[in-house]
């Protein structure tokens, strides 16, 4: 059996003490060597318990493992001192009992930085993982779900956005240790989420300083052999290291971008979206004794961006500008009390962004494309502060071993903004106009403000050395919602055959989402009058005033409680699901899952048509949307070593519910057409996903980083020429998406302490027609072309390394 001992950055640590105790005395020691490992000879398969002892980390103690016939691989990742939580992190073969029965999709931030798209966020790195994808506006999907309907954690503090619920602009990678995406957290400590969970731990300085800087050098548009402006510039440089020796540590990730992103549906020079930022991460970690620790962390990430949705449908006139600005602090206090672990933690997050058109002039909607001026304004800020504490017991041997843990959160958040809208026009092919859209009252204000609060208790109980099972309870409470709800969970993990390494999990639970507070300032959002022409410049109906209201929901729900107001929404879902992990051998790991996700409750915006006696109709947000998705995926992971290894998956999926899900229509960006819902094939149903990457040390110096994915095309749907849906929406798909993609790079050294890495990206290298538009509107005279494709193209960067 080989082990392999790093510390909480990756690193070998030598000098570790392994102790191997097995049915038959005497137990074994062997120490780590340089690189980490360390060696067990002469074993047979059977049931084990490992220790690891070394100065400055905490002890493993009375790790359970069962070694099978073709040996084991097995590699523990060392918590820092008094940096504990309570679970440690084991890769490899291991007992079922000693990981949680929620098995998240790992994802290494140090390899994904490699690969050849380059990731400098979290957010830019989840499509990485099987059930993440980013829909063709942009935006990233869970579990076929929008992003409104996750969580984001860093280091357990939720960072979303309160007015929107979605990530917003995401940490920089170069910061983070353990990225983790949950499609089924059955642990009651975790809520707020009805689709997927992104739980992100951040790196602590290490005990030497290091640095690191990436892509120091612009990228250009070269055009016939010209220089046509700067491309990009995305320098990044991170470093960490002690400000006092085994008290004090600073890790800091730094990145300032300039993006020119070209639009490929688009002529030159007017096809560059804008974006200028920075984004900036630092943390602080007071070692205050061997039993307490102190974390305080900064977020800022401002950001302008210019043309926002720019395309082929949205020129430059028409596409808005925007501004946001990102700031979160928090500091988290944890202290070893009576054998566990509490935990405390204080957060305030502020989000404000602003978007705006180029003029007042109307908005001019065609079947081949729009023009005039975006027709709103949007000014917002949003603010959260919250806190929470947690206890981890020690562990309670009775009928097993129980580790029992509990906590509570509250938050305080507000949203406060203003609005200006100005007239749509909807035209058909020739012009004519169709449909009036105009504002009667165009500017409104909106403030509003909620508390939450959330409570949790569970059990992680090992029955058996083969067998566990996590029960617990989960509370939360919307005052704004006046929702009180209650989550049951349970999960099990077992290892059915001695020797094997099989591992079964399952578990069943309840989730419920927060209802983001745009939801709540819907209804002083500027009301719509229609008017409908004939196309000769007559009325034909209307004008008709749609008021922007909140619905009332009953709820017939055992596990939910609701007073009778607007917008008593609880959106929740169903979960459950069955996984099989099996080692095939010491280096490939098997893993299939199947997951069923109903959910009920959801916010949609729907059209009330308009009472014939009075002319009055509304848009109303109710709490009756559902969703239902069900997905089976097949992982595989290849370890031949730490720098060679390959990740690979296929994903089935489906996923049907309602269309006029609320966050396509509350966002940053307000969207001028309402469609009327409908209840189909979600806009981001994938029925068919195959994603392998990996990076593989070929030689001492030369590494290569090769990405391959082929899935289904997206659905969409067909449209009039009054921008309504035209038969079953998104039964029509973009054609099969294929892309292999690779990274070769090769470091130079340059003296003992520095290195360049130089690297030659490649993408789309089989030039498969992969299209980014289609002309959807039945009333287009191009109406099915598909165009916008990318074909195969190359970039090269380096990096200076520390």
């Amino acid at each position: 059996m080989e082990v392999l001992v790093r510390d909480p950055h990756g690193q070998p640590v030598s000098g570790a003490v392994l102790e191997l105790a097995g049915d038959a005395p005497p137990a074994r020691k062997v120490q780590t060597d340089d690189a980490g490992r360390a060696v067990f000879t002469g074993l047979k398969p059977s049931h084990y318990v490992l220790s690891v002892a070394k100065e400055g980390f905490e002890p493993v103690s009375n790790h359970a493992i069962e070694l099978p016939a073709g040996g084991l691989l097995l590699e523990l990742a060392l918590t820092n001192i008094a940096t504990r939580t309570d679970s440690v992190e084991v890769r490899g073969t291991v007992i079922a009992v000693e990981d949680p029965t929620s098995e998240p999709n790992r994802l290494p931030p140090q390899k994904a930085k490699e690969l050849p798209n380059r990731p400098a966020t979290v957010a830019d790195a989840l499509p990485l993982t099987p059930g993440v994808v980013r829909e063709p506006g942009g935006g990233l999907i869970l579990s076929s779900s929008p992003e409104n309907r996750s969580a984001l954690i860093v280091n357990s503090a939720d960072v979303t956005d309160p007015a929107t619920g979605q990530f917003g602009s995401t940490i920089p990678i170069d910061s983070v240790e353990i990225l983790n995406v949950y499609q089924t957290a059955y642990l009651a400590e975790y809520g707020r989420f009805t689709a997927g969970l992104v739980s992100v731990e951040t790196k602590r300085g290490g005990d030497k300083w290091k640095w690191e800087l990436n892509d120091p050098l612009p990228e250009f548009f070269i055009r016939s052999y010209h220089l046509r402006g700067l491309r990009t510039a995305t320098p990044r440089l991170n470093f960490d290291g002690p400000l006092i020796k085994d008290r004090l540590f600073l890790s800091e990730g730094f990145e300032y971008a300039v993006r020119k992103t070209p639009i490929y549906t688009l002529p030159f020079p007017y096809n560059r979206k804008k974006q200028a930022g920075l984004n900036s991460f630092t943390q602080l970690d007071w070692v205050a004794s061997a039993k307490h620790l102190v974390t305080a962390t900064v977020h800022v990430a401002p950001e302008r961006l210019g043309f926002l949705n720019l395309d082929f449908f949205n020129p430059e006139p028409v596409s808005p500008d925007a501004k946001t600005h990102n700031y979160t602090g928090t500091a988290i206090d944890r202290y070893t009390l009576h054998g566990g672990l509490l935990e405390s933690r204080f957060s305030v997050t502020n989000f404000d962004s602003a978007v705006w058109g180029r003029g007042t002039g109307a908005m001019i909607i065609g079947p081949a494309g729009n023009s005039g001026s975006y027709f709103a304004e949007q000014h917002r800020f949003a603010q959260r502060i919250s806190g929470a504490s947690s206890y981890s017991f020690a562990p309670l041997d009775r009928l097993g071993s129980h580790h029992f843990k509990v906590g509570g959160y509250s938050a305080w958040s507000d949203h406060t903004g203003d609005r200006f809208s100005h007239t749509i026009e909807i035209v058909n092919a020739e012009g004519a106009e169709m449909v009036r859209v105009s504002f009667p009252r165009p500017t409104h204000s909106f403030e509003v403000d909620d508390i939450e609060k959330s409570f949790f208790g569970q059990d992680h109980w090992i029955i058996t050395p083969r067998f566990a099972v996590d029960m617990g309870l989960r509370t939360e409470a919307q005052q704004i919602s006046g929702a009180f709800r209650v989550a049951p969970r349970i999960g099990l993990a077992w290892t059915p055959f001695s020797g094997l390494g099989t591992v079964i999990r399952g578990g069943a639970g309840l989730f419920y989402d927060r209802v983001p507070l745009n939801v709540y300032g819907f209804n002083r959002y500027p009301n719509r009058e229609v008017t409908f022409y004939d196309g000769q410049g007559n009325v034909s109906l209307g004008p008709f005033l749609f008021l922007n209201t909140l619905g009332q929901n009953r709820v017939r729900f055992p596990f939910v409680s609701q007073r009778p107001v607007d917008g008593n929404f609880s959106p929740r879902s169903q979960v459950w699901s069955i996984q099989l992990e099996h080692p095939v051998t010491r280096y490939l790991r098997l893993r299939a899952t199947f997951l069923s996700n109903i959910s009920d409750g959801l916010v949609t915006l729907v059209r009330v048509p308009p009472d014939p006696e009075t002319n009055l109709g509304a848009y109303l947000l109710q709490g009756t949307g559902q969703s239902r998705y069900r997905q089976f995926d097949v992982m595989a992971q290849l370890k031949l070593r730490t720098d060679r290894e390959l990740f690979a998956s296929y994903t089935q999926s489906r996923a049907r519910g309602d269309l006029n899900d609320f966050g396509k229509f509350l966002g940053t960006v307000p969207v001028p057409v309402i469609p009327e819902n409908a209840y189909g094939t979600l806009s981001a149903d994938l029925p068919h996903r195959l994603l392998a990457w990996g990076v593989f040390r070929l030689t001492k110096t030369i590494q290569a980083a090769p990405v391959i994915e082929y899935r289904s095309g997206f659905p969409y749907s067909e449209l009039t020429a009054s921008q309504q849906y035209y038969g079953i929406p998104n039964s029509h798909r973009y054609p099969h998406f294929l892309s292999i993609d690779s990274r070769i790079s090769k470091d130079i050294k340059i003296n003992a302490k520095y290195s360049v890495r130089v690297s030659l990206a490649s993408f789309n290298l089989t030039n498969h027609f992969n299209p980014e538009a289609v002309h959807p509107n039945v009333a287009d005279p191009a109406f099915g072309y598909f165009f916008g494709h990318r074909g195969r193209r190359f970039t090269a960067d380096f990096d200076f390394l520390f």
